[in-house]
């Protein structure tokens, strides 16, 4: 039971990594390998290049992210939720996120974290509220950016590759086509050592015969759909990652040489986003502003 609950640590730092640790240095796939084309209809990579554009260009943007995780060993089942309500603004950059964490009763029952950040004469601050105290702390942008809807999103758009047209659905109330594409495991690996991502996982691996920088490697693909509405902005996005977290799951059973099944019953991130250039403006709390200062 005790290496059971070390592989759901383990297991949420990856999606914990996996959702807000994309940054900006981290491209791997074909941003500037755009060529004419003599077709006037637009391609899918090119409609999806175009919603990516979009979204980095807007000035402000109001996300809501799920993620549900489900593993099974012994014939003990742990089911964890966590749902985060993001709105931020650039120029000057502002950030505000409300994650709730409901990991079951076994590993803690729910809890809620409120996050905050700006900027102020280049001068980037992180506020953050666990478990009713305040504390804020100054940090480099660079890791700020891990937070940033866009360049997240942007990121994983950069990496997906084969896209095809999947019909029409309603998102946020109004229709947006939806575009089926996959990640590899190669290009997610790329991602990850380029973000710096993986320098996460090295406490969570001490004493053990594995390596970050190869975990990743030979993992299978993530499929992934994004859904872009009429003015060509990506209000929704989906990554099922079941298949290729067992992959990681099992290489730590084998390297622990554990004999007992682990199974991923699901892995899934879903996002969705509205209010581009238009998301509700926010004030960070005067008792965060008067919060100790973090070394």
């Amino acid at each position: 039971m005790k290496f059971f609950n070390k592989l759901i640590s383990l297991a949420m730092v990856i999606v914990m990594m996996f959702s807000i640790a994309a940054c900006g240095g981290g491209n791997s796939g074909g941003e500037g390998e755009e060529t004419p084309q003599e077709s006037t209809a637009p391609t899918p990579e090119e409609v999806v290049k175009a919603a990516e554009n979009n979204m980095r260009e807007a000035t402000s943007i109001e996300s809501n992210m799920t993620m549900d995780m489900a593993m099974t060993s012994d014939g003990q089942t742990v089911n964890m939720k966590t749902n985060m309500d993001m709105v931020s603004f650039t120029d000057p950059m502002k950030l505000k996120m409300d994650m709730t964490m409901d990991m079951g009763e076994q590993l803690g029952g729910t809890q809620t974290i409120q996050f905050y950040a700006d900027e102020t004469d280049g001068a980037m601050t992180m506020y953050m509220n666990m478990m009713g105290n305040w504390y804020k702390q100054n940090v480099p942008e660079e890791q700020l950016a891990q937070y940033d809807t866009k360049e997240n999103l942007s990121t994983y758009l950069d990496s997906s590759t084969g896209f095809t047209e999947a019909g029409t659905e309603q998102v946020n109330g109004e229709d947006a086509t939806k575009y089926d594409g996959v990640i590899t495991g190669s290009q997610m690996n790329e991602v990850l050592k380029a973000s710096g991502a993986l320098d996460d996982l090295e406490p969570m691996l001490a004493g053990t015969d594995l390596d970050a920088s190869t975990i990743y490697e030979d993992l299978p693909d993530i499929t992934m759909s994004i859904w872009i509405n009429a003015e060509q902005y990506p209000v929704k996005y989906e990554m099922d990652m079941t298949a290729m977290m067992q992959g990681l799951m099992d290489k730590v059973m084998a390297t622990a040489q554990q004999e007992q099944a682990l199974t991923v019953d699901a892995m899934k991130i879903s996002m969705t986003n509205k209010n581009f250039n238009n998301a509700a403006d926010f004030e960070i709390p005067e008792e965060a502003k008067n919060a100790t200062q973090m070394q």
